[in-house]
């Protein structure tokens, strides 16, 4: 837009790159943008990064350039003819817009060691996934290996008359008027109906 207002409103006015002009800063300004995108798709630290930084700092330097015509710009108007000439001015403003390349190559020996570090363990990783992919699967164990594998234990069935309450002790003689606990062996009265040791209910024949 600013280079067809200038050719619509100073026909007069001529650079060293005016019959040109538009296609150099097409091509210039889409450098620029590849550029510059690519930079910012890799990490910094990369090589690449780097690379497309520095691109980026030469594409805008010579965009700069071609835009300015070199610096040097004839009007004619009439009768009169005028030359500017700010090659220098522009010299000096491509050198600052230079240094930014100091950046980029700062910015690159800040984050290289970590980039080398972050790439060896994602290498590590890469080399552990493989190798525990190519090990094979171990061998499904064997339902007589497992059954060999139980330890034998000996054990007593009992009758069902033994699965209940049985005296601890060996039976002794009782009081007259006393009977005796199944659980605890404590003594009780015939008339308690629990045993008041222990918590335990006597069948209700002890009462008779």
């Amino acid at each position: 837009m600013l280079v067809n207002l200038i050719n619509e409103n100073y026909p007069q006015l001529a650079t060293a790159f005016m019959p040109q002009i538009k296609m150099f800063v097409l091509f210039f300004g889409g450098m620029i943008v590849a550029s510059s995108t690519l930079e910012a798709a890799h990490r910094p630290g990369t090589h690449t990064r780097m690379m497309f930084g520095l691109f980026a700092i030469a594409f805008v330097c010579m965009w700069f350039f071609v835009v300015f015509g070199g610096g040097i710009a004839e009007l004619t108007y009439g009768p009169y003819f005028v030359r500017f000439d700010m090659s220098r001015l522009i010299y000096i403003v491509i050198v600052g817009l230079s240094f930014k390349g100091l950046l980029v190559v700062s910015t690159f020996y800040d984050f290289k060691d970590h980039e080398r570090e972050r790439a060896r363990k994602q290498r590590l990783e890469h080399m552990k996934k493989k190798a525990q992919a190519s090990r094979p699967p171990p061998p499904p164990q064997s339902r007589s290996a497992f059954f060999a594998a139980l330890k034998s234990t000996e054990f007593e069935v009992t009758a069902d008359d033994d699965i209940d309450h049985a005296l601890s002790m060996p039976a002794r003689p009782v009081a007259k008027g006393m009977k005796v606990c199944v659980v605890c062996g404590a003594e009780a009265p015939v008339k308690d109906y629990v045993c008041r040791n222990c918590g335990e209910w006597f069948p209700s024949d002890s009462q008779e």
